[in-house]
């Protein structure tokens, strides 16, 4: 008697050979503690070529701005799942080159861990050398010196930082504002140390420029503290504004010399002090519309409390209800 077996018969056949294949793989790799080899990737070798680390949902444009006249690389990152006709909050961030790529993959897809989903746009340069790079910023994230001042205070390399700053507001805010969906009441900035002092400048100038400043370890001393010649007016025109302002400075504990070695104290930054007593200033003009806080990260330095800065800042420009508007 002929016997027939049908297809479904014959798939079943196939998956369980397949099973029985895959379990002997998978016996043979727990036996000699070695994976098996599955065609389409190369072994890794001294002679493979790496190829360019791509950042998902992140894009960047190099342009050439029309009031500075300098090169620029634009940075930004979208949120994985934009949902039709809503607005997203944004974060601006300074040396983008430095801290955008940690702070586009902090910011979650979905609202969870106090976090909301948000728009990341850094701000750097079309170039990889170090050099390049730490002149331009020196000279784009420092103020000029005051006008008349002494030939002694004044810092070469430094001075852009107006023109800087009209470049971010008057030509790369409209461009990301007009290209994604930004919602124009959450806007938030971030900059740590020449970033940080920038940042300053922009809330006691601009303050109604964004609605979240964050100084990370300011570098308040350049040009005899030159940045807090403003601070008189500020108070005058935080009044005339329709919202209220939230700004976090934080520092370092070891970013300033304790010691007492004459020499090394008075050539020290008091990055910690100058910070401290300007918060301290800050939050003493008991207005309403402005809400201050100031952290200091123990155990850190210039150098290390970078990272640790910015995570705070995160929180801070873009914690969902679930956490007091006021805190950090």
């Amino acid at each position: 008697m002929n016997s027939h077996r049908s297809p479904v018969f014959g798939r079943r056949v196939g998956a369980l050979l397949f099973t029985a294949i895959l379990g002997a793989s998978q016996c043979a790799q727990i036996a000699t503690g070695h994976p098996v080899h599955r065609p389409g990737l190369p072994r890794l070798g001294a002679d493979q070529v790496g190829t360019p680390v791509v950042l998902p949902q992140a894009v960047q444009f190099d342009f050439t701005s029309r009031l500075t006249g300098q090169d620029y690389r634009l940075y930004v990152s979208v949120p994985p799942r934009l949902q039709p006709g809503k607005r997203y909050p944004v974060l601006y961030v300074l040396d983008g080159y430095w801290y955008f790529h940690a702070a586009a993959r902090s910011v979650p897809a979905d609202p969870g861990d106090h976090l909301q989903p948000a728009i990341v746009v850094g701000l750097g340069y079309p170039t990889d050398k170090m050099d390049e790079l730490l002149r331009r910023r020196t000279f784009d994230l420092v103020p000029p010196p005051p006008p008349g001042g002494a030939m002694a205070g004044v810092e070469p390399g430094t001075g852009g930082l107006d023109d800087f700053i009209r470049m971010l507001l008057e030509e790369v805010r409209p461009f990301v504002q007009d290209r994604y969906p930004v919602d124009s009441g959450r806007q938030a900035i971030f900059g740590m140390s020449n970033g940080g002092l920038a940042v300053l400048r922009m809330l006691f100038r601009h303050p109604q420029a964004f609605q979240t400043y964050i100084a990370a370890s300011p570098a308040i001393f350049h040009h005899n503290r030159v940045i807090l010649a403003d601070e008189a007016n500020f108070g005058a025109k935080l009044q005339a504004l329709e919202t209220t302002l939230r700004v976090l400075i934080t520092t370092a504990v070891d970013e300033q010399y304790r010691g007492t070695d004459p020499v090394l104290l008075a050539n020290d930054w008091r990055f910690v002090d100058n910070a401290a007593e300007l918060a301290d200033r800050l939050a003493g003009l008991n207005v309403a519309k402005l809400k201050v806080t100031y952290t200091s990260f123990s155990d850190e330095n210039h150098k290390s409390v970078a990272l640790s800065a910015l995570s705070r800042g995160l929180r801070f420009a873009l914690q969902t209800s679930q956490v007091k508007s006021d805190g950090p």
